[in-house]
C-alpha cells in the first residue's frame, strides 16, 4: 500500500527469493528418476536412453517413444490406432502398418543385444500390441 518505503520494499524482494532459492533446492534434492527396469532392460526416460546389460541400445526418437509409452502399462495390449493416436499423435485412417514397421525395427534392435529382451514386445493376433515382462 501507498505510502511505502523503498527499503521496505527491497527488503521483502530479498526474503522472497531467500525462501523461494530454499524451496528449490529441496525440491530438486528430492525428485526421484523417471527409469523403468525389467529384468536386464532398462529405460532412462529423464535421459532417453534404454540400456541391456548396461549396454545402450541406440533408438530413433519415435522407437524410444513407442518402447516407452509400452513400457509404461505392462501387460495391456495396445491396438494399432490407439498407438497411433498416443504415441505419433495423430488419428489415421489409412495405412496401419507404420506401427508394425516400428515395432519390427524396435525389435531388431534390442534381438543384436539380447533375444530374450526382444521377447518382451508380443503381438496379440488380431489385436495389437503389449509389452510382456515383470518390472526388476
Amino acid at each position: 500500500m501507498k505510502p511505502f518505503s523503498p527499503r521496505e520494499v527491497v527488503l521483502r524482494v530479498k526474503a522472497l527469493l531467500r525462501r523461494a532459492s530454499a524451496t528449490k533446492f529441496l525440491q530438486t534434492d528430492t525428485q526421484t528418476k523417471d527409469v523403468l527396469v525389467f529384468g536386464p532392460l532398462t529405460i532412462d526416460n529423464d535421459a532417453h536412453r534404454v540400456s541391456v546389460d548396461n549396454e545402450e541400445i541406440g533408438l530413433t526418437p519415435k522407437e524410444y517413444e513407442l518402447l516407452f509409452y509400452l513400457a509404461q502399462s505392462p501387460d495391456k495390449v495396445f491396438s494399432r490406432e490407439q498407438l497411433l493416436k498416443d504415441v505419433w499423435n495423430y488419428e489415421f485412417f489409412g495405412d496401419l502398418r507404420t506401427v508394425d514397421t516400428h515395432i519390427k525395427r524396435l525389435r531388431e534392435k534390442l534381438n543384436r543385444v539380447s533375444p530374450e529382451v526382444s521377447a518382451i514386445i508380443s503381438t496379440v493376433w488380431g489385436v495389437g500390441y503389449k509389452f510382456e515382462a515383470t518390472r526388476g
